[in-house]
């Protein structure tokens, strides 16, 4: 059931302001009804009423139903990279007194994690599903990872070359690169997020990664 009749409006009878608490309602309920019905069969007054909103409070947060399949799919993208903030266990600077290869294959268990995440993975397959048919859609399919993997993983990079480990001169490149590599394998052994990969799986992709960048850019000086 629905709890509001439309926008919030302030005293002098304007549109309030932005309503943080309830946008994300509504991302998290269109999550939800868009795995659960698809995108074209979802509509907009049943993730209104999941979200407990009217259905113009849906619009007038996000326009259309278009704007907010792709505002749920970076929301996800936002989920995922929220678990390498800079207080998580994943953060680069938790590795720098581990070996290079070491702190890359931890580094890469934990974009498997974020990238294999079974909610993920089901809208990462529906926006690949609806794309070819609705075209509005090509937005929800910009980048293929989160960039603050990226971010981070060049960081690390940098350091590293500044201490004299490893010699990459372009680190966020380098750092693209290795990214798109741990994705590859983890889609393709995945199929797509449709089973699980056993620990041995997941071990060997990161190690053979982080084997393959160690060799690339070693320091021989």
């Amino acid at each position: 059931m629905r709890t509001d009749n439309g926008p919030r409006r302030s005293a002098a009878g304007r549109p309030a302001g932005p309503q943080p608490a309830k946008r994300q309602a509504i991302l998290e309920a269109a999550v939800a009804v868009f795995l659960r019905e698809g995108y074209a069969r979802a509509g907009v007054d049943v993730i209104a009423d999941e979200a407990r909103v009217s259905k113009q409070t849906v619009y007038n947060h996000f326009g259309d139903k278009e704007r907010l399949f792709i505002a749920a799919v970076d929301g996800e993208r936002e989920r995922a990279a929220a678990r390498f903030a800079a207080d998580s266990p994943s953060a680069p600077e938790r590795y720098d007194d581990a070996d290079i290869r070491t702190a890359l294959t931890a580094f890469g268990r934990r974009v498997l994690a974020v990238l294999l995440d079974e909610r993920a993975s089901a809208l990462r397959r529906l926006v690949i599903a609806e794309v070819a048919r609705h075209p509005a859609l090509r937005p929800a399919c910009a980048e293929g990872e989160p960039q603050q993997l990226v971010k981070y993983l060049a960081e690390t990079f940098r350091r590293r070359t500044d201490r004299g480990e490893l010699s990459v001169p372009d680190p966020a490149t380098a750092a693209q690169q290795f990214v798109a590599l741990l994705i590859q394998q983890g889609l393709y052994q995945s199929m797509y997020g449709t089973r699980p990969i056993t620990d041995g799986d997941t071990a060997a992709i990161c190690e053979n990664a982080a084997d393959l960048f160690v060799r690339a850019y070693r320091n021989e000086a």
